[in-house]
């Protein structure tokens, strides 16, 4: 099917004194009137509308090229001086106008639009593996084409490739579970990539100190696999910036075992400044982000953790919000899954906030303490997939009574 587009009025790109490769693009080849959910040129009219012209400095002008959305609160625009695509967002609240370079010539923005929108809106393949090695390959070939689009992973395509990728990584983890350790390995991390954590080297993990959502594993750290992807050793994580019991979650879901550092001891009770801290911390996040190392263990049982988390993944399966260590308070975690449900009048859900798995599991993710779930939905259905996962359980008598899963 032909892929329908826009072009710009030849005298107007004359006029403006467009270069030559940037006019024939615009005039003759043209651009797609949408593509793959991240560009389209059915933006707003107006003065920021499709192909206006506005002022830059010394003389210079963009013309509006289209945006990421047909809402028009953020468009692309073309410097006519330079060659350059920048993004403009027109919402950037107090601190105005946000402006981004994408890409380095309007050659390279095209050939984006085109390759990531033709990826999109093609139907997904039947094994999500080969969307990813597909994406993979094409995001490649357009680093070497345009660098700098890929120079931080906050850039605008590096978060496009970012989006693609994690819509695959889940259709993968929903197909069947993880064949090897070596695969479980790689759906944890791409689910810590979903909540916002990013994989980064050594060298940028020392010198990010202030950055959140790090992550650095050592260099050699695939050898820790065999061929067959059997973890053979334990592989140490370095993070920075986020709640260890959110790592530990997210590779118990794969079945495998992190073990997270000791608690360490609470502080003075007659320390109010301490416990002030504490306190505003679990409430809206610490001030200065934490870090430490976490270990997945090699040829170990699996956790209680994993077991709980092999429940909630058969109550998710049946439209349940079942999440761990879900916010720090149980209020925040009302909040999510309120944003969460498909249906509020009728909610399905089951959780632990942070601070309850602190407490509740060890260094490995076993339980050492009762652990309270925040529910909602049908007792039975619940109490029976906790059960049948191997775990002692406490079934509440109303809905204002949490479950209870005990030490074994």
């Amino acid at each position: 099917m032909m892929t329908e587009v826009v072009t710009l009025d030849v005298e107007k790109g004359k006029e403006l004194g467009l270069r030559e490769a940037d006019l024939v693009l615009l005039t003759e080849t043209g651009l797609p009137r949408s593509a793959g959910g991240h560009f389209s040129t059915d933006i707003p009219d107006g003065p920021l509308g499709l192909f206006a012209v506005v002022p830059l400095a010394e003389g210079n002008h963009g013309l509006i090229v289209g945006g990421p959305h047909q809402d028009g609160d953020m468009v692309f625009f073309l410097d006519v001086d330079k060659g350059a695509v920048v993004l403009v967002d027109l919402d950037g609240g107090d601190e105005g106008l946000k402006f981004e370079v994408v890409n380095t010539s309007l050659a390279s923005f095209a050939e984006f639009v085109q390759r990531l929108g033709a990826y999109a809106d093609a139907p997904p393949a039947e094994r999500p593996a080969d969307d990813k090695a597909r994406l993979a390959e094409i995001a490649a070939s357009l680093e070497r084409l345009d660098p700098e689009a890929f120079r931080h992973p906050h850039c605008w395509w590096a978060m496009v490739v970012a989006r693609h990728r994690r819509a695959a990584a889940r259709r993968e983890r929903e197909r069947a579970p993880a064949a090897s350790h070596a695969e479980a390995f790689d759906r944890a991390l791409d689910r810590l990539e979903e909540k916002g954590w990013r994989h980064v080297t050594g060298e940028e993990f020392a010198s990010a100190t202030g950055e959140w959502g790090l992550l650095a594993l050592p260099p050699d750290f695939t050898d820790a696999f065999a061929a067959d992807g059997t973890l053979l050793r334990d592989v140490d994580v370095r993070w920075r910036g986020g709640l260890a019991s959110e790592l530990q979650s997210a590779f118990a879901w794969e079945g495998l075992v992190l073990r997270v550092p000791e608690e360490e001891p609470e502080d003075d009770p007659e320390d109010f400044e301490a416990a002030m801290d504490r306190l505003m911390a679990a409430a809206h996040g610490p001030t200065e982000p934490g870090e430490g190392t976490v270990t997945c263990l090699a040829a170990d049982e699996p956790s209680d953790l994993c077991r709980i988390l092999r429940a909630f993944e058969l109550l998710a399966a049946k439209g349940y919000v079942a999440e761990p260590a879900l916010w720090p308070t149980t209020s925040g975690c009302w909040e999510r899954v309120a944003e969460r449900s498909q249906d509020t009048e009728a909610l399905k859900a089951v959780f632990w906030n942070t601070q309850s798995h602190d407490s509740a599991f060890d260094v490995r993710g076993d339980l050492v303490d009762q652990l309270h779930l925040g529910w909602a939905g049908d007792p039975e259905e619940i109490g029976a997939a906790l059960a049948d996962a191997g775990l002692a359980v406490q079934v509440p008598q109303d809905e204002g009574t949490t479950f209870i899963l005990d030490p074994a």
